[in-house]
């Protein structure tokens, strides 16, 4: 259970991240570099993994719970460490 509990924790933490950071712009009355869908298609598709973990988790099968959660949780922890990445070292792509 714990196991699970920390991968639904990572995506969660994830959603929260990506909508804050959607919110900021909006806040802030800025236009994002990215297209703005791009953020609703990476909200949903986490919020669908955690409801089908959720939906399996109900259902008593905690494998496959599991399973799903840290199949989201996994890349969303990978794309972490690249962005803290660059924001440490600050690429010039230009």
């Amino acid at each position: 259970m714990g196991l699970y509990l920390t991968g639904l924790l990572i995506d969660c933490t994830a959603v929260l991240a990506v909508g804050s950071y959607y919110l900021y712009y909006i806040v802030m009355k800025r236009e994002p570099d990215e297209p703005r869908h791009y953020f609703w298609i990476v909200m949903i598709s986490i919020g669908a993994v955690i409801m089908a973990s959720i939906y399996y988790l109900y259902t008593g099968d905690l494998t496959t719970a599991s399973i799903l959660a840290w199949v989201m949780a996994v890349p969303v922890v990978i794309t972490a460490i690249f962005i803290v990445l660059i924001i440490i070292f600050r690429p010039n792509w230009n």
